[in-house]
């Protein structure tokens, strides 16, 4: 049972790792005024539209504008074939770069002419689903009556443009989707939460190094003590930052995520932070917030809807994290008195979670992906 336990951890830590991808989100704003005259500017990253049509990266993987504007034409071709309003001719009107989170994306404005008389306006969103499933269109709706948001994605592609604004459950029930979205495809969060999971039956004793905690129930209070610090942590700094009131640059955000990965996975084979592991999820889990606002801030929500959707997406990125201790300690628990695990496996796995977080580190500060 042990060997099985210590097998199958070994296998869901790989397999997440060698799965990595960066979660695919497109914005989408769209304002209709009473006559019905529509005005929408969608964002793409470009590495979805690299996936899609090509961008003619080259063997540098560098997109210039020059390039970018020679495939205007593809790609809001490309767009509005998976972009329709019921009843509505849309047509481009602009085209930029702008930048979430540091990444660079498309910016399609476009217009659209809606007859009064040509019904109840539907949006339908097919944007990116026939490639990646797990992609989610955020879209920022403003109306004379009001602003709302909404997720899109392949089991919700239609919106009403008509429609007044949605009940405050469905509201919930779709932030909470998204932030449950984005912690199981944020895999570098998930990865971080992981690192101190696989420690989390054991206790760190002065000068002796790790001790297997005795009863489930002590490694359930100390799972629970670094799920509650990282949420608490990172809810904090999400909402001063959509806020406002902290502004960090994504360009430091991003390899400082990566960074707290490489510490406690570091700390795991070498005592180079706090004994207390939730002092750790804390701390880290401010740095960990920032990046998490990058997915919000771009909706430019409403304030009447902002405590809403903060509150929901941080209950779904709580409910991910929940999901994977339920995968990760059982199976931590039961292995924690095999002498290989503290041996060989848990510093095995934690120099993989090492050399993966090192990895997107020099992707993120020296710009691998994409220059504009």
């Amino acid at each position: 049972m042990r060997l099985l336990a210590l097998a199958g951890l070994a296998f869901f830590l790989t397999s997440m790792t060698a799965n990595a991808h960066l979660a695919s989100d497109s914005y989408l704003r769209i304002q209709i005024d009473a006559q019905r005259e529509v005005n929408g500017q969608l964002d793409v990253a470009l590495r979805d539209l690299d996936a899609a049509i090509g961008l003619d990266a080259g063997a540098e993987g560098i997109v210039t504008w020059g390039k970018l504007k020679a495939k205007r034409a593809a790609i809001e071709a490309y767009v509005l074939r998976r972009l329709t309003i019921s009843g509505c001719a849309l047509r481009p009107s602009d085209f930029m770069v702008d930048y979430h989170a540091g990444n660079a994306y498309a910016a399609i404005f476009f217009r659209a002419d809606c007859p009064r008389a040509a019904g109840p306006l539907t949006l339908n969103y097919r944007l990116l689903f026939d490639l990646d499933p797990t992609h989610r269109g955020l879209l920022t709706l403003v109306q004379p009556t009001g602003e709302r948001s909404d997720v899109l994605s392949p089991d919700h592609a239609e919106a009403s443009l008509d429609a007044a604004p949605d009940s405050t459950q469905d509201e919930i029930g779709r932030f909470i989707g998204f932030g449950i979205n984005h912690i199981l495809l944020g895999y570098d969060h998930l990865l971080f939460v992981a690192v101190l999971l696989i420690m989390a039956a054991f206790q760190r004793a002065p000068r002796k190094g790790w001790k297997p905690l005795d009863g489930f129930g002590r490694v359930l209070v100390e799972t629970l003590k670094i799920l509650t610090a990282f949420t608490l942590a990172h809810a904090i700094a999400l909402t001063l930052a959509v806020l406002g009131v902290v502004d960090v640059p994504s360009r430091f955000v991003d390899p400082a995520v990566a960074l707290t990965i490489m510490l406690a996975a570091a700390d795991n084979v070498w005592p180079i932070l706090s004994r207390v592991r939730w002092n750790v999820a804390f701390g880290f889990g401010l740095i960990h917030g920032l990046a998490f606002a990058s997915a919000l801030t771009p909706m430019q929500l409403h304030p009447s809807g902002l405590a809403l959707a903060l509150c929901s997406f941080n209950i779904g990125v709580e409910l991910g994290q929940v999901a994977l201790a339920l995968l990760l300690i059982p199976i931590v628990f039961v292995a924690r008195r095999e002498p290989i695990y503290l041996r060989a496996l848990a510093p095995a796995l934690s120099c993989i979670a090492f050399a993966l977080a090192l990895a997107w580190f020099i992707e993120r500060t020296f710009g691998v992906f994409w220059s504009i």
